[in-house]
């Protein structure tokens, strides 16, 4: 209510949960690949986003959010590492902000990038899968048992120290003793995706299910 015990209008209600959701992680997907993004504010008719390097070149991509919620969104204003975008379809806020800031679920970003893992004085190449500011996703045919404590080096990023969470097969899960930043994953993936170089990726696939939704 307001100074006089009038009910605040609703769209006062919607200025205050794009108010309190900070910087939260998401990821555009691009046909060049997929970039980190950081939720400055949204509405029903689009989204604010801000980079840690230079934004992304195409004007239709989807937006991703932790959960694999996806939009399409198309872009209608740029500035210096920050963008606005229109969202292509209807949205329901209440289900966009359900995402949650606390954000229990890492964002991972998919790409491939050459690894080389460090375990005593062996070292064992493998092949980057996914990234997150809290581990690795790799394939390597060396057998990797859980538990195991390894240095991980991926070009674009500091020496990692860390250990195996998981294996099924050839795909291990790394889990980093020290989770990197924001801007150091972002970093990495735009080097290993530069702009403008079109690539396989699961582009048509999102935007398919996303139109289906």
């Amino acid at each position: 209510m307001n100074a006089q015990g009038k009910a605040t209008p609703r769209k006062d209600a919607r200025s205050a949960h794009r108010a309190s959701l900070g910087l939260r992680r998401a990821k555009l997907v691009c046909q060049t690949g997929e970039y980190l993004t950081l939720i400055r504010d949204v509405s029903e008719q689009g989204v604010g986003l801000g980079f840690c390097h230079d934004v992304p070149p195409e004007t239709r991509m989807l937006l991703q959010l932790s959960n694999d919620l996806t939009y399409p969104v198309e872009r209608v204003w740029t500035g210096q590492r920050q963008a606005g975008y229109r969202f292509g379809a209807e949205v329901c806020l209440d289900e966009f902000l359900r995402d949650g800031a606390a954000q229990s679920r890492p964002l991972r970003l998919q790409f491939s990038a050459p690894v080389e893992l460090g375990i005593g004085r062996a070292h064992i190449a493998a092949r980057l899968l996914d990234l997150s500011c809290e581990g690795a996703k790799i394939s390597s045919a060396a057998r990797l048992d859980e538990g195991h404590l390894m240095t991980i080096a991926i070009e674009g990023l500091p020496l990692q120290l860390g250990q195996v969470r998981w294996s099924q097969g050839k795909r291990h899960g790394i889990k980093f003793q020290h989770p990197i930043n924001s801007e150091e994953l972002a970093r990495c993936a735009l080097r290993h995706q530069p702009f403008g170089k079109t690539r396989s990726s699961g582009f048509a696939r999102l935007l398919a299910k996303a139109r289906a939704a």
